[in-house]
């Protein structure tokens, strides 16, 4: 199995990094070989709109089938799950505590309720809730 683990840096004992689309990079950690690769996503944060989807495009490209993190947008989450990538939340800590987690199984599978809603889906009206429709005084 290949574990990609959101890093803050480019080793093991880095820390988990809780964001996905601006995550500096990604740890990938093959548990068969034991063998390493860090996947910098540099190019996606520049981008301003979508970033989530070519970060998971990235991870799904480099061979992971499991994905630990903290936070996560819908359409990341689909474009991993159609992957066949296997998504687990991860509260904190270095990579290595993070794949060792995941290999005790003490990682719990997110679930929809944990996906973050992306831009403009949050069911507001704009302007602070203040727009007009609803509850508009």
């Amino acid at each position: 199995m290949k574990i990609a683990v959101s890093t803050k840096g480019k080793s093991l004992d880095s820390q988990v990094e809780p964001r996905f689309g601006s995550s500096l990079g990604f740890i990938l950690f093959d548990t068969e070989s034991g063998n390493t690769d860090y996947l910098s996503n540099a190019d996606q944060l520049g981008i301003a709109r979508s970033k989530g989807i070519q970060t998971a495009q990235m991870i799904a490209e480099a061979g992971a089938t499991a994905l630990v993190i903290g936070q996560l947008g819908s359409n990341a989450a689909q474009v991993l799950k159609r992957r066949g990538i296997k998504i687990y939340s991860s509260a904190g800590g270095t990579v290595r505590e993070a794949i060792q987690a995941l290999e005790q199984r003490k990682l719990k599978e997110f679930g929809e309720d944990e996906i973050q809603p992306g831009p403009g889906k949050m069911g507001g009206r704009g302007m602070g809730g203040r727009g007009r429709g609803r509850g508009a005084s």
